[in-house]
C-alpha cells in the first residue's frame, strides 16, 4: 500500500469509527491491510480523545466494544502495534492531545515514520 492510500485508509478508519459511518466489518476490512502501528495509533487515540468519563465519547466507546467484540484480533493488532518501536518512540516524544485539532497531522507523520 503506497503513503497515500495508507493515510487515507488510516483517516477513513478513525472517521469512520468516530462518526459512526462505517460498519465494524467495513473497519476490520481497513485493518486487515494496515500496518499494525497505524491501527495501535489510530484506535489507541480514539480511545485517548474520547474516553468513557466523556459523556459525549458513548458512540464512539460503543462502536470501539462493538468493533474488537465482533473482531477479537483486532486487539492482538493493537497490542503488538503497541510493542513496536515507533509506537513507543511516539508515545517517548508526543501526546496524543497534541493531535486532538489535526489528526490527519498525527496519521502523516506515523506512515512517514513507516516509510523510513
Amino acid at each position: 500500500m503506497d503513503i497515500n492510500t495508507q493515510i487515507r485508509e488510516s483517516l477513513r478508519l478513525l472517521t469512520g469509527i468516530k462518526e459512526g459511518i462505517l460498519p465494524s466489518s467495513d473497519c476490520y476490512s481497513i485493518i486487515s491491510k494496515l500496518d499494525c502501528v497505524l491501527t495501535s495509533i489510530t484506535i489507541r487515540y480514539l480511545r485517548k480523545k474520547y474516553p468513557p468519563t466523556n459523556p459525549a465519547s458513548s458512540g464512539v466507546i460503543g462502536r470501539l466494544v462493538d468493533l474488537t467484540g465482533t473482531y477479537p484480533d483486532v486487539v492482538k493488532v493493537v497490542k503488538d502495534g503497541e510493542a513496536d518501536s515507533i509506537s513507543e518512540w511516539f508515545d517517548e516524544t508526543y501526546s496524543f492531545r497534541d493531535f486532538y485539532d489535526n489528526p490527519e497531522e498525527l496519521i502523516t507523520m506515523i506512515v512517514e515514520k513507516l516509510e523510513g
